[in-house]
Parts: structure tokens; C-alpha cells; sequence
């Protein structure tokens, strides 16, 4: 059975298809539009740019039990903590997008139940979630999927390898953690070299250097174990290198490499990006 969960700006989840005091039903928006601009030549044209829409994904929310209007209420303030994410699960697999709840039209209930129509606003397109992370041992690198919890991949060493399935061109999140000197990396799609970067600067013990195409804007910066900024390393990155990877359909490898480093602790975070689901 599909299911619909939302969670908040500080992850807390929402199931929107519980069926014991709420369910998610009348769903409108899991295609897409594509907006194009055409040049006319006589009777034929050349297609000049092309790409998806922003998404809508609109629906009915039923709350139903007793005090369903303080469900409502509870509901409502948990879609304040923007922006949030929304998962959808089928038999294929969980697809999430970010966006937010733009807008909420509720009628007025009978105090046991509760009719509302909402219509969430994507940031993002549906995406699945990649993440694997080699850490330099003779186990390989740690798979981890959506719910984190992981197994030992054998693999290559200061290497990473995502398979996309998908046409649309996916963001990613490049992790190196230090110690290391001048770390630098090679994305090959389909065996041929697409892109490369490298930073000139050093990278303190347990430290993270994170190489994000995930965010508006992209961003290269240091942060510690704990997670907060260390330093913005931007104009540390060598600008003859692009430096920012994306992925495309097919085998996407990661090769990395760092001065006075034979074995790095590497990780690939993929949002694998769909039109529709």
C-alpha cells in the first residue's frame, strides 16, 4: 500500500495515511510538466530549452476520532516548521522532495471530524536516496539506505560507485574526512572522466570536507564531527577544476585522492532525482 509522511524542518514525521485518526486520500500531482521554448523554422522547430516545472502535489486529509479539530490544530503547526520533506513509498521504493505548505483550506468540523485540502509546494523534484560511504578498510565502504541502516559493500579503495537510473541529472554530496592535505576527486559517468576538483588546504583530524550540489547555492565547506562550520573552503577549491558534481544516467564512479594519503575515508550522499514517480 503507498503511504505519504511529512517531516519538519527538524525532522519530525507526520504519517498522513495512519487510517486510525487520519488519512491521506484524492492525491493530484505526482506527474510532472515540462516547459519548453521553441524556435518556428517554417513547419518544423528546434527545441531551444527545455526543462521540469515546479511541483504541486495537492490532496484531501480527513481526520476523523475524537477532537479531531486539535489534530487539525497540531497538524497545522507542524507544517509551520518549513520547509519540509515529503516521502511517498510505493512498491518500488520511498521518493522524498523538499518544498513547502503553501496552502491549507479547511471548512469548519463537527469536533469528531474534520475535512481539509492542502497543497504542498516542491523546492525540489522527487528523489531517491543514495548514500555510501568507504572508509578505507578491507571491508569496503558502508551502504546505507533511506532508514540508515547499513551493510559492508566490498569495493575499491578511495572509490565509490552509485548507479543511476535516472535521466534527470542528480545532485550530490561529496564527504572527505580528514586528516587531509590538498584532497581532490574524479567523477567518471560510464567510465569517461566528466569532472574534477580539488581543494588546496588541510583538513583537521575527523574533520569533514563536504562538496554539496544538494543545496541551493552549491556550497565547499569544512565542518567538525559535530557537525558545525569550521571553515567556508570556496576559495580554497582549484578554480581550473569545476569542481561540482552531478550525476547522470548510468554508473557514476567517485576516485579520491589527498597528498601524503595512501587510504581516505570517503562518502557519496546521491539524491537520485525522477520527473515523476
Amino acid at each position: 500500500m503507498r503511504t505519504f509522511r511529512l517531516y519538519d524542518n527538524d525532522g519530525n514525521r507526520y504519517n498522513l495515511t495512519s487510517k486510525d485518526h487520519l488519512f491521506f486520500y484524492a492525491v493530484d500531482g505526482l506527474g510532472f510538466k515540462q516547459n519548453a521554448e521553441f524556435q518556428r523554422i517554417v513547419d518544423r522547430y528546434a527545441l531551444l530549452d527545455s526543462h521540469i516545472a515546479q511541483g504541486k502535489v495537492s490532496g484531501t486529509i480527513k481526520f476523523w476520532q475524537p477532537q479531531a479539530e486539535l489534530q487539525y490544530f497540531n497538524f497545522a503547526q507542524f507544517c509551520q516548521n518549513q520547509p519540509i520533506t515529503m516521502d511517498y513509498n510505493n512498491n518500488y521504493g520511498t521518493y522524498s522532495r523538499k518544498g513547502i505548505i503553501t496552502e491549507i483550506k479547511r471548512g469548519d468540523g463537527d469536533g469528531n471530524e474534520l475535512q481539509i485540502e492542502i497543497e504542498f509546494t516542491a523546492l525540489t523534484p522527487w528523489f531517491k536516496e543514495v548514500i555510501e560511504y568507504n572508509p578505507g578498510t578491507e571491508s569496503g565502504g558502508k551502504v546505507y539506505n533511506y532508514s540508515y541502516d547499513y551493510q559492508y559493500l566490498k569495493g575499491g579503495k578511495n572509490t565509490i560507485t552509485i548507479e543511476s537510473d535516472s535521466y534527470q541529472s542528480s545532485p550530490v554530496k561529496l564527504v572527505i574526512i580528514g586528516p587531509a592535505i590538498n584532497p581532490a576527486w574524479r567523477h567518471y559517468l560510464n567510465d569517461e572522466l566528466v569532472t574534477t576538483g580539488k581543494i588546496n588546504g588541510i583538513i583537521g583530524p575527523d574533520n569533514r570536507l563536504i562538496i554539496d550540489t544538494t543545496t541551493i547555492p552549491y556550497k565547499i565547506i569544512q565542518i567538525d564531527a559535530l557537525g558545525q562550520l569550521v571553515s567556508d573552503m570556496y576559495q580554497q577549491s582549484d578554480f581550473s577544476t569545476y569542481r561540482f558534481v552531478r550525476f547522470g544516467h548510468g554508473r557514476n564512479t567517485v576516485t579520491f585522492t589527498a597528498d601524503e594519503s595512501n587510504v581516505l575515508n570517503v562518502g557519496v550522499e546521491a539524491q537520485i532525482e525522477y520527473a515523476t514517480i
